[in-house]
């Protein structure tokens, strides 16, 4: 079975030949490192940037034998809007602040102090040049192998712009300022997936957080007011070009569960352990309607613990929550700086061997 057909069929909720295996996202500096393929950051030409990054990337995930390939657009060829503030620090085009180091843009804070501000913004174009050249260099060299998994930035367009306490203000004293909002980051953000699907991806990962680890980032009226039609739209859309999507957000997102799966997302990344997600009990309640992504622990398991408790933290998560299909292995985050190898490895191991269906029910009773 090719990798691209069983994560369709994970995400169709059926049982592939064995459980799919994949990141949403990889740390080009961590996997750089990994290999020993270094990056000139510094290099003036553009496209020699991103022709090496992608070559990293698939290097590694050839490497390793994974389902799916994280396909995120380039940085754009004319950087319109974009405000440089120093050699690292700059404010993209909706108003928020990054670090770049080491080919990873790090996010700074809120650059729009000002709800005004909001008045101003001329969002970035999703046909602006350049911004496919990195997805089209990863669909022709993976297309019908891999999944690929076309990246869209989701509802976090706003939050990140104000911040997460002024945007929650937005919400409370200026709602119509704050939906509007969303509602420009929305068209958006179904403009960039649909050109990611006229490209060749397979399926469509929203991120953008909607929780923390004590749950929601807004409250639960807002979430449903605003968040939820921001997360719908661009769905139904995508559907009817036939293609999935998967939902990300980090964080405890249990008073939220229902409203996110009502949406129709097709998946559900990463259900954060560490934040109280516990896949067993989510596989339980939602398991028919959707497939779910994770959620082997980035945090300690992956980056601090021995090979063994990965491998038994494997073991415990494919018990949970493959049988019956509609399962996805990964860390709950991504392969960043702080992730063993080793324990990369013995994650990527340990599903190969314990993920095969038609054993699954043997291992299944063994721990």
């Amino acid at each position: 079975m090719q990798s691209v057909d069983r994560v369709l069929a994970a995400l169709n909720i059926e049982e592939p030949d064995i459980v799919p295996i994949g990141e949403q996202g990889y740390d080009v500096g961590k996997v750089s490192e990994t290999l020993g393929l270094p990056v000139d950051w510094s290099c003036q030409n553009r496209m020699d940037i991103v022709r090496r990054e992608v070559d990293i990337l698939s290097i590694f995930i050839e490497k390793l034998n994974l389902d799916i390939v994280p396909v995120a657009p380039s940085p754009p060829l004319r950087k319109s809007g974009i405000k440089v503030i120093d050699g690292e620090t700059w404010i993209d085009e909706w108003g928020a602040m990054y670090k770049r180091r080491n080919g990873i843009d790090w996010y700074v804070g809120p650059a729009l102090k000002d709800p005004a501000d909001i008045e101003k913004i001329e969002p970035p174009d999703p046909h602006d040049m350049g911004i496919m050249d990195g997805p089209r260099l990863l669909i022709k060299r993976f297309k019908g192998r891999k999944a690929l998994a076309g990246i869209i930035p989701g509802p976090k367009i706003p939050y990140l712009a104000r911040g997460i306490d002024g945007y929650n203000i937005d919400l409370f004293r200026r709602p119509h300022l704050a939906k509007r909002f969303m509602d420009m980051a929305t068209k958006y953000n179904i403009e960039l997936g649909k050109r990611l699907i006229d490209e060749g991806v397979d399926l469509i990962i929203m991120v953008g957080d909607v929780a923390y680890n004590r749950g929601p980032l807004v409250s639960i009226k807002h979430f449903r007011e605003v968040f939820v039609p921001a997360i719908k739209e661009p769905v139904q859309i995508f559907h009817r070009r036939g293609v999935p999507v998967v939902k990300h957000s980090d964080g405890y997102l249990e008073p939220i569960l229902e409203e996110l799966v009502s949406t129709g997302i097709d998946g559900l990344h990463s259900l954060e352990p560490t934040a109280g997600m516990k896949i067993g009990e989510v596989k339980r309640k939602y398991g028919d309607r959707i497939c779910l992504w994770g959620n082997i622990d980035f945090s300690y398991t992956l980056s601090m613990k021995s090979e063994e408790d990965v491998i038994r933290e494997v073991k415990e998560c494919i018990n949970a929550a493959a049988p019956g299909g509609g399962f996805i292995l990964s860390s709950s985050n991504t392969y960043a700086t702080g992730v063993k190898i080793e324990n990369f490895l013995a994650m990527i191991k340990a599903g190969k061997k314990y993920g095969k269906y038609r054993l699954l029910k043997t291992y299944s009773a063994q721990f």
